[in-house]
């Protein structure tokens, strides 16, 4: 389970980068609750210097990364996109 200081949470939320699957659970957008545990956990380590930086999992963070991103980008525009009348993206 993810959890968030206020600010953060209110933060995350704000970018658009939090949403719930479909187990009601907090993700980080695009990405499974396992996925996500494991990206906030390597975040946390990375921001106090202990991360594993080894090719394995920065692979692994890279790609997680670049998932969530995309994911957050088209949610943004789709948000976008519906308060202007358009075509969501897909």
């Amino acid at each position: 389970m993810l959890e968030f200081q206020p600010g953060a949470r209110a933060y995350l939320s704000e970018i658009r980068a939090l949403s719930t699957d479909k187990d009601n659970k907090v993700v980080f957008v695009g990405l499974t609750a396992k996925e996500s545990a494991w990206y906030a956990n390597y975040l946390e380590e990375s921001f106090s210097g202990t991360a594993d930086r080894s090719e394995g999992p920065q692979n692994k963070y890279l790609a997680l990364q670049d998932r969530h991103e995309a994911a957050r980008q088209a949610a943004i525009a789709n948000e976008t996109h519906s308060a202007t009348g358009d075509a969501p993206i897909r």
